[in-house]
């Protein structure tokens, strides 16, 4: 099979010649720029040569377009440090208002699609990373996660003034990357855990903004939503209308086989995310992969990591899954 058969495949749960595997990570000294970007995405395809790729796009980059500000990194696994969040109150977030997805900090992430898709051609499927609303709005605030719950709760109109901005600009920028040459979205949140959203509030700020995103991309055939943590509100996302669903096995959370009999989905997943994979074994590494490919049976599987991994994790654990796969 070619990498899109074998892709295409696994989410449609027929029979592949090998299941579908990929790793993602920051470069945080590279991910400043498209060129940078760019370079280091496809540096990695050349060293593991994936069946898929997550190129991984600066998180901060959704917040800047709305006057975050940040030092860069000069070292690969050292992040960001914020200089400015351009919200600090109830009222700064009710002021938001949709901006330009085709300038700025999303217009360089464009490129960057664009330049990695021609270098690519067409057989390697791309997913591109977008941030759900409810994920955005901590990076704007100085209070971070705990301010936005808080503004949430004591003034909602200004954080749903603040989601339906965000929204606007997200819908735009993913018919974007679609043109530009994305198979689908990795699209994320990390707010949608037992410790931190109810699931009313799931369905209030998580539910209308996210599913105007989705529909955005629906002609994509690789979309994927990925809830990020433990204890994840797993059944506020099981009816979404992507192709694939990613989660941690985390306490709290679904196995694989549970995950994909509660949706009807493929799964995308079961192997370590960081800080895990850093004290990894390559026979641990090893007994990861068979242990997915047994709680699936094989079927409507991509391997992958539970989140993005280590920037520095050591590459013959990233070779020790293609062999432990390619033996299975």
């Amino acid at each position: 099979m070619t990498k899109r058969e074998r892709v295409m495949a696994a989410l449609g749960g027929r029979e592949v010649d090998r299941i579908p595997l990929a790793f993602w990570m920051h470069n945080f000294a590279t991910e400043n720029s498209a060129g940078g970007l760019t370079a280091e995405t496809l540096r990695l395809a050349r060293t593991f040569d994936w069946d898929y790729l997550k190129p991984q796009s600066r998180a901060q980059c959704f917040a800047e377009m709305w006057g975050l500000a940040y030092r860069p990194s000069t070292e690969r696994a050292t992040p960001y440090t914020v200089t400015r969040h351009p919200a600090r109150s109830a009222a700064d977030l009710s002021r938001l208002t949709p901006v330009d997805h085709g300038a700025g900090a999303l217009g360089e992430q464009l490129e960057a699609l664009r330049a990695i898709r021609k270098a690519l051609g067409a057989d390697t499927p791309i997913v591109w990373t977008v941030f759900s609303p409810m994920m955005v709005v901590p990076f704007l605030l100085e209070g971070g996660r705990d301010q936005a719950l808080q503004i949430g709760r004591s003034d909602p109109a200004a954080l749903e003034a603040a989601l339906d901005a965000i929204a606007q600009t997200l819908t735009a920028y993913v018919k974007a990357c679609v043109d530009a040459g994305a198979d689908g979205l990795f699209y994320a949140t990390n707010l949608a855990t037992r410790d931190l959203l109810r699931p009313e509030e799931c369905r209030r700020f998580q539910r209308p903004y996210d599913r105007r995103v989705l529909d955005a991309a629906a002609s994509a055939p690789f979309n994927i939503m990925h809830v990020c943590g433990a204890g994840a509100h797993f059944a506020e996302f099981a009816d979404y209308p992507v192709a694939a669903f990613s989660w941690a096995l985390a306490p709290g959370n679904p196995s694989l086989a549970e995950g994909h009999r509660r949706t009807g989905r493929a799964v995308m997943g079961g192997l370590p995310a960081k800080p895990e994979i850093g004290s990894m074994s390559p026979v641990e590494m090893g007994g990861r992969v068979g242990a997915a490919i047994a709680d699936t049976g094989g079927r409507w599987l991509l391997l992958a990591p539970d989140c993005s991994i280590t920037p520095d994790t050591p590459d013959v654990l990233l070779h020790a899954a293609r062999q432990a796969r390619d033996a299975a």
